[in-house]
């Protein structure tokens, strides 16, 4: 019996290379999100959530000199 191959080291890397990688379907106020979130350098971004549901997206940013 030969003993079987597991997926490690330069077998792992070929396998994942093969396999297509898909973005995940975002709804659009996670999408809103990540985007506020990119678009600051330095500051807050603030969430409110309501009964589970994003209402408001509250992005302060400070401009230093």
């Amino acid at each position: 019996m030969t003993p079987s191959r597991s997926n490690t080291g330069r077998d792992a890397k070929r396998d994942d290379a093969a396999t297509p990688t898909t973005a995940p379907i975002l709804l659009e106020h996670e999408r809103e999100v990540l985007e506020a979130l990119r678009a600051l350098q330095f500051g807050t971004l603030e969430i409110t959530v309501h009964q589970s549901r994003i209402v408001q997206i509250t992005r302060s940013e400070k401009v230093r000199f």
